[in-house]
């Protein structure tokens, strides 16, 4: 029967609907379809749209209308059914039908929306072939994926998602009259027959079905008139997840979309019990777009005191030119620089023009007054279109970065309900004003701090194969602990296990076909045995948490095993990058004292390799009897007899406890100072040997002899939880472990409180069984100094820690200010800065002798940049120094075999990517990775820059960064615009470019 809506208009009264069944259609099933009409239907003709094509038509002479829906036609079809009467007036109507995917046998990914706007909602669909499947998914932004990437999806196909999530429904129906069943479908129709147009009606929707508009219909002229919403999340990765689908083939993901405007690609894979593996062929993209946006090119920092000119690039891809006012909003965190005050008007708005399919860019020149991250919002508003980006830029402190910790073990025990102790810092007068932080934090527990810092617990570059395992070894110890301890929690142990895994699968990339590891892998010429020995004592420590590959573990083993000696000595074909390690002329000591620690650590493999374990015991006890001349040397092989349960294992402990002097109970040994710089931290090595020492000692029946050890050590980390470097923090932190689960625990619940002078609290933190292994922290503010009096009360132990923050003025890294004694290399730093947009670097050093080596372990030269400033695309090459480059925003790092007394120089170009005035000083650093305290700093300036103006980048007269009133700005091509658009846009920008 024939339903007419008071809404819809004919001039001859005739109407046309098309009606179906109430059943879902469904892929390859006939859809019946029946059309009603109140005059004769002779002929009509149909369209099938869907996602904004057409992609069946025809004509019929009947009441019914049969069609077969297509996988294309998902997830909704839109079927317009239209005929044109003798005197020429067109007759239509529209049917919005969902379309039911049916489940294939294979695996797959499908967005709801092939092309939607930032923030909308869409949905990440995952089928696969059988119920149970494990699917891991990554979607990232498609600028950030690497050409010819190994986990790159290749599958031909994306199934688009269920109906619900495959359209965009509008507040009102548009039914009116002929035209706008039209254009509601997102038809345009050219015709001179007779189509009814008449005033928009509202009318409600159709029961059941209302008219909806599709994604790729445009809505880009909608509500015009309001504001903005504004743009401020910018991920590069954005999703990175696992399911499990269950008694299902499918999973589904709600998402909001961030707020870039590039192509997200989703790729994943699929494991289940019967078909094993399966990896999709073709990524699933969606692009994320509108047809005017706007771009604010901002660097990730900027230093205190430089001038910004923010970049504003304005987008236009509709088909009409536009008059757009650009607002950047004003803030108390910056100033807007004015280069002619007399020709000021609004500084924080320009009016441009920005024709059809082209690109403008607007410069705003500011000052940022405080330190910290900084907001800075841009608006662009037209009368058709407008957008809104908000991005941070973080300004920091000038000079160089530096931190202090201070550790107290606050312990109350038997009748001593209460304690009080005063810590204190002074900072050094030439520190930067302004730059100077400080925090407080308590935790009930020893492994507490690493516990709480587990994801970062160094502050170095680790980008080796021995590196990465501070992202693998901590974590093992700490899920021991808490096991042995009774203390494991659901949280914690998926937190560990997850950096483990993520470990693992990383550290096997430095994996050689030998089976050997090495710091850069097959780009090595040799394997390491001293890195082999670390992989496969942490992989064996591993094997109760995670699953490692047997074959990993036999390969690294039997590669070792071939590496010792007649003597029993382990021999070193590769680099030892570990400076300690090398030892002179007991260097097979330490070396082979390493590579039995690995050997003991598993039974099975201790008897499988039972001869190699044999030689090298005979070696070290033959050397032991000679004498070892180096503590470090002696303190590995002390630990290396006590696991093999060596009867000379106390000989070696009585020799090394006898070369130790005692500081306040803590045995230490001297070694040379020469080249080491001042620092509150002990020597890496000395972390080593207390740790080797702490772990030796349980084993020999002389457990409370480290519980002061184990105090002292765990008064030495840093305010991230751990130590200098990978070495001392892994061995540290499994001493700490072992000894803590040894010792027990106890009843705690103290109440701690912190006083600054002459009775201020500060902080206060209650700590008892139920929070102890909480890490609790607190900002304090500070002065020329931090003076805290700390006050505990009730029964148990804490850990409480002072962490300091705070910049030195550069001036005191320059020639004629530093000190020269504490300096392990001669670095000299030369600025080559006679282009605007490119400069290079040179950079020479070497080692300075006298410091008992001809060369260091694996040196990290990290180089600051001037600000505004990146290394070119052709960057630097790798070489049998040089190798490794690493570029976090305003840096290069390289990683350098070694450094020894011989100069080597290393060029780095840099080209200009953010505009900035008044560019301050910049740092490089290097340093020996194990010992960070063997370094040298150097700052270098552009003097010219440093007294530039925001002119220098705003065209003649400076015309473009003046207060006008209206500026037209030049249109510059797409492929200039990427020169300075930061690179998320840039992929897309080229792709539309180039398909108009």
């Amino acid at each position: 029967m024939l339903q007419v809506y008071s809404s819809y208009k004919s001039p001859s009264k005739s109407y046309l609907q098309i009606q179906k069944s109430s059943s879902t259609p469904q892929v390859d099933v006939p859809l019946q379809l029946t059309l009603q009409s109140n005059f004769p239907l002779k002929e009509f003709h149909y369209l099938v749209m869907s996602r904004g094509q057409v992609l069946s038509s025809g004509r019929g002479s009947s009441s019914s209308l049969t069609l077969t829906p297509q996988e294309s036609w998902a997830p909704l079809a839109c079927i317009v059914v239209y005929c044109v009467h003798s005197d020429g007036e067109i007759f239509n109507d529209a049917l919005h039908v969902p379309i039911a995917q049916g489940l294939k046998n294979k695996v797959s990914l499908s967005w709801s929306e092939d092309r939607a706007r930032p923030a909308d909602e869409v949905s990440l669909k995952v089928s696969v072939a059988e119920p149970g499947s494990l699917v891991g998914i990554l979607v990232v932004d498609k600028a950030t994926r690497w050409p010819h990437s190994h986990n790159d999806i290749t599958k031909d196909m994306v199934l688009e998602e269920m109906a619900e999530y495959g359209v965009k429904t509008t507040g009102a129906m548009r039914m009116g009259d002929p035209y706008s069943i039209f254009t509601t479908s997102g038809i345009m129709v050219l015709t001179d027959a007779k189509l009814e147009k008449m005033g928009e009606q509202l009318s409600p929707q159709f029961p059941g079905e209302g008219i909806q508009l599709l994604v790729d219909e445009g809505d880009d002229m909608e509500q015009e008139e309001q504001e903005p919403r504004e743009r401020r999340d910018f991920p590069e990765t954005w999703l990175w997840l696992d399911t499990n689908t269950g008694d299902s083939t499918t999973a589904e993901f709600l998402l909001t979309l961030p707020d870039s405007i590039t192509t997200w690609v989703a790729t994943a894979f699929v494991m289940s019990a019967d078909l094993g593996i399966g990896i999709i062929e073709t990524p699933a993209k969606l692009t994320v777009f509108q047809d005017f946006f706007l771009s604010v090119n901002l660097p990730a920092f900027i230093i205190r005191g430089e001038l910004l000119v923010v970049e504003v690039t304005l987008f236009n891809y509709l088909e009409q030119d536009l008059e757009v006012m650009v607002i950047v909003s004003q803030s108390d965190s910056f100033e807007f620089v004015f280069p002619d005050n007399e020709e000021l008007s609004v500084a924080s708005t320009r009016t441009v023009s920005v024709k059809s399919q082209n690109g403008t860019s607007v410069l705003f020149p500011i000052r940022l007054l405080v330190l910290g991250e900084i907001p800075i919002s841009v608006k662009a508003k037209s009368s058709v279109a407008s957008d809104a980006v908000r991005r941070m830029v973080l300004v920091k402190p000038e000079g160089l970065e530096q931190s202090f910790s201070k550790t107290m073990f606050l312990e109350l025990v038997g009748s001593e309900k209460s304690l009080s102790r005063e810590m204190a810092f002074t900072f050094p007068a030439d520190v930067v004003e302004g730059s100077q932080r400080a925090q407080v934090t308590a935790v009930g527990d020893i492994l507490g701090p690493s516990i709480t810092g587990l994801e970062s617990l160094i502050q170095m570059p680790y980008g080796c194969g021995e590196q990465n395992m501070i992202h693998f070894a901590p974590n093992i110890y700490v899920i021991q602990y808490l096991t042995a301890s009774g203390q494991a929690d659901h949280d914690t142990l998926i937190k560990a296990t997850s950096y483990m895994m993520k470990g693992y699968e990383r550290e096997l990339s430095y994996q050689r076909d030998d089976g050997s590891f090495s710091a850069f892998g097959d780009s090595d010429y040799s394997g390491s045995t001293w890195l082999s020995a670390f992989v496969l004592k942490c992989f064996l420590q591993a094997r109760p948490f995670i699953s490692i590959d047997g074959r990993v573990l036999v390969n690294t083993a039997a590669w070792l095993g071939a590496q010792q000696g007649n003597d029993g000595a382990f021999l070193e074909p590769g680099r030892v990058i570990h400076t300690e390690l090398q030892g002179g002329l007991d260097g097979p000591v330490s070396l082979t004292a390493y590579v039995l620690m690995a050997l003991l650590e598993d039974d099975s493999y201790r008897n499988m390799y039972a001869s190699q374990v044999s030689g090298a015991l005979v070696f070290l006890e033959a050397r032991l009897a000679l004498g070892i001349s180096s503590n470090y040397s002696l303190c590995l092989a002390t630990y290396a007899l006590t696991l093999a349960n060596s009867e000379s294992a106390e000989r070696a402990l009585a020799q090394l406890m006898g070369r130790a002097e005692m500081k306040d109970g803590v045995p230490s040994w001297s070694s040379s100072g020469v080249g080491l710089s001042e620092s509150w931290q002990p020597h890496s090595a000395d972390i080593e040997m207390a740790a080797y020492l702490l772990l030796s000692l349980p084993k020999l029946s002389r457990l409370e002899e480290g519980f002061v050890l184990m105090k002292w050590l765990s008064q030495q980390r840093n305010h991230l939880g751990g130590y200098s470097s990978t070495q001392d923090t892994v061995i540290a932190l499994q001493a700490l472990s072992e000894y803590a689960a040894y010792s027990g625990s106890q009843l705690i619940n103290l109440h701690i409180t912190v006083n600054t002078a002459p009775s201020t609290t500060v902080a206060s933190f209650h700590i008892n069984y139920t929070n102890y292994l909480l890490y609790q922290s607190r900002e304090i503010e500070t002065g020329r100094e931090v003076r805290l009096k700390v006050s505990a009360k009730g029964q148990g132990f804490a850990l409480f820690q002072m962490n300091v923050f705070y910049n030195l003025e550069s001036r005191g890294l320059s020639r004629k200010w530093r000190d020269t004694t504490q300096e392990a290399f001669d670095l000299h730093v030369e600025l080559f800065d006679t282009n605007m947009y490119y400069i290079h670097l040179y950079i020479c050093t070497s080692l300075l002798e006298g410091q008992g080596i001809n060369q260091t372990g694996m040196a990290i030269l990290d180089v600051g940049l001037l600000s505004g400033f990146i290394l070119t695309q052709d960057g630097i090459e790798t070489n049998d120094v040089v190798r490794r480059v690493e570029t976090p925003p305003g840096k290069v790092i390289l990683y350098l075999d070694s450094v020894t007394t011989e100069e080597m120089c290393v060029k780095i170009p840099l080209v200009m990517d953010f505009k900035v005035a008044n560019v301050q000083d910049a740092t490089v650093l290097l340093y020996d990775y194990y010992e960070p305290r063997r370094k040298t700093v150097r700052t270098y300036q552009s003097y010219w820059r440093y007294d530039m103006d925001a002119c220098s980048f705003c065209g003649e007269d400076c015309s473009q960064c003046k207060g006008q009133k209206a500026y037209v700005s030049k249109s510059v091509s797409f492929s200039h615009l990427c020169h300075h658009v930061a690179t998320l846009a840039c992929s897309l920008l080229v792709l539309l470019a180039c398909s108009l």
